[in-house]
């Protein structure tokens, strides 16, 4: 039962003290491989029909509130607003 665990140490130990293989210029991992082409990306941020209408959107939404805010804070004749103390009556059917 002891053979296996000294079997695998001994597996571990020679895989250590072997030399690893050099690196082949073609390979990826070396120092002097070349470096991959560079390819200019496109971007993605482009508008296009929807971002340019959901744009319009905004703006046109932008434009109204600007509107109403020259208003102020509260659109409506204040006299239209319902009184703090008047309070609807609460009815209770309990005996």
């Amino acid at each position: 039962m002891m053979r296996i665990p000294a079997f695998c140490a001994a597996v571990w130990l020679a895989g250590c003290a072997t030399a690893p293989r050099p690196l082949t210029p073609a390979s990826p991992a070396s120092p002097d491989a070349p470096e991959g082409a560079r390819i200019p990306r496109r971007t993605s941020l482009g508008a296009d029909a929807t971002t340019r209408k959901t744009a319009a959107l905004l703006s046109a939404a932008q434009k109204e509130q600007a509107h109403w805010d020259a208003y102020g804070p509260v659109s409506g004749n204040p006299d239209d607003e319902p009184k703090a103390e008047a309070k609807p009556e609460m009815k209770h059917d309990h005996p």
